[in-house]
């Protein structure tokens, strides 16, 4: 009885003792749309994960809020070395952890949250120091992709109207002559019944904001499906959504 009981005041010492050396770090958490803007409050915000890689316990966790940033800065204007990209008021997280020795901390980033059919997750490692913030710019985790709404309408005769409304991850919009121009876009839907391909229907841009639309005509009943998706060949970024529709004999 003695032995367990100076057995479990060892072990407090222990736990205290790491306790009391524990540091609190502050580290800046950021996600980036691949060739756009930050990811913040205007798509649902960014939910942060940060563990240790080894153990996986959960030392910090939260949300990225704010808004996309500068567009001259980040998109406009050639970024030089060491340039900061961001403000007070970029969408961030500004997590904090106590540790009372390095760790190898693995960074989870997972959204747009107002977007479920377009979520992305990204991760990264880094090793924190007690006590050295990271803070700035911050580590900032880049995530592919477009927002892709997609609906569509079934007219008189079979006609169906395809429309997608689709934006850069950040939300950012497609419009002409702009920063993202949609001349630079595939968007297409792809028409499905009983799992199978049956037609594409290109859809074109018909603005003025991030407006795609296209249509069909199909006189055979059943129960059909639209992948509609964007694509940009030169950044690899995709998007994609899924909607239903009924061909019915009347129609």
């Amino acid at each position: 009885m003695k032995l367990n009981k100076i057995i479990i005041l060892g072990s407090l010492a222990v736990l205290f003792s790491s306790n009391a050396f524990a540091t609190e770090t502050k580290i800046m958490v950021r996600a980036k749309a691949v060739d756009a803007k930050y990811i913040g409050t205007s798509v649902g915000g960014v939910r942060v994960i940060i563990e240790d890689a080894e153990t996986g316990e959960i030392l910090d966790q939260g949300w990225i809020n704010g808004d996309t940033g500068s567009t001259e800065a980040i998109i406009n204007e050639p970024i030089a070395r060491g340039q900061v990209m961001t403000d007070e008021k970029t969408a961030g997280y500004l997590a904090t952890l106590d540790i009372s020795s390095p760790r190898l901390v693995r960074i989870k980033a997972i959204g747009p949250y107002g977007f479920r059919q377009s979520l992305q997750d990204a991760s990264v490692t880094s090793w924190i120091i007690p006590g050295k913030d990271i803070l700035g710019d911050g580590i900032t985790l880049n995530m592919p992709g477009f927002i892709v709404d997609a609906w569509t309408q079934v007219l008189v005769g079979g006609k169906v109207d395809i429309y997608t409304k689709a934006t850069l991850l950040c939300g950012c919009p497609i419009f002409q002559d702009g920063p993202w121009d949609p001349d630079n876009y595939e968007a297409t839907a792809i028409i499905m019944k009983n799992e199978s391909k049956i037609d594409e229907v290109t859809l074109d841009f018909t603005g003025p904001v991030s407006l795609f639309s296209g249509n069909i005509t199909i006189t055979e009943p059943g129960h059909y499906k639209a992948i509609v998706y964007l694509f940009d060949k030169d950044t690899g970024n995709v998007g994609v959504d899924r909607t239903m529709f009924e061909i019915t004999a009347d129609k």
